[in-house]
């Protein structure tokens, strides 16, 4: 090979190798907090809703569950006893501290804690259970784990009555 065609092979190489470097890092600088289960970012100027994916946090169980009222007054009671976990988002997170997250097409990853998303912080704490409608064979065993330690624990709702009276059992 001549002294042009190594030159031109070692710069393809370096190039393709350092195409990685250049891929885009989403980090996100986190404006409010809603709830536990409503978070607002903005990344490149826009502002956008962050709401973790694979989850059903107690926010929206209250709305969805099947007795509603008495499902409504079953979280309300647990949040009025428990005020720290009422505002657990605000004291895990801060508000004008950049965060990593991805989205993908059923929600967003936050990474609240490490490697650890916010999604699986909630689901460890027993303030969200896993959406029975949720799929994605990447994250199952991560949530999946991160519940099961708070049914062995009995954190959070899983102390009480509220997935009787709020959750449709799956016959």
């Amino acid at each position: 090979m001549s002294k042009n065609e190594t030159f031109f092979v070692r710069l393809l190489t370096i190039v393709m190798c350092m195409t990685p470097l250049y891929g885009e890092i989403t980090v996100g600088l986190l404006s409010s907090i809603e709830n536990n289960s409503k978070l607002h970012l903005i990344h490149n100027n826009a502002y956008f809703a962050c709401e973790p994916f694979g989850i059903m946090t107690l926010e929206k169980i209250a709305e969805k569950g099947v007795n509603p009222t008495e499902c409504k007054n079953a979280v309300e009671n647990y949040y009025r006893s428990h005020p720290h976990d009422k505002q657990f988002a605000k004291e895990y997170l801060y508000i004008q501290q950049s965060y990593h997250y991805e989205m993908i097409k059923e929600g967003c990853i936050l990474y609240g804690n490490g490697p650890e998303s916010y999604s699986e912080m909630l689901l460890r704490q027993g303030l969200a259970v896993i959406d029975p409608a949720f799929d994605n064979a990447e994250w199952n065993m991560k949530l999946k784990r991160a519940m099961q330690g708070a049914l062995n624990q009995k954190k959070g709702m899983h102390d009480t009555q509220i997935q009787k009276l709020c959750i449709k059992e799956a016959k």
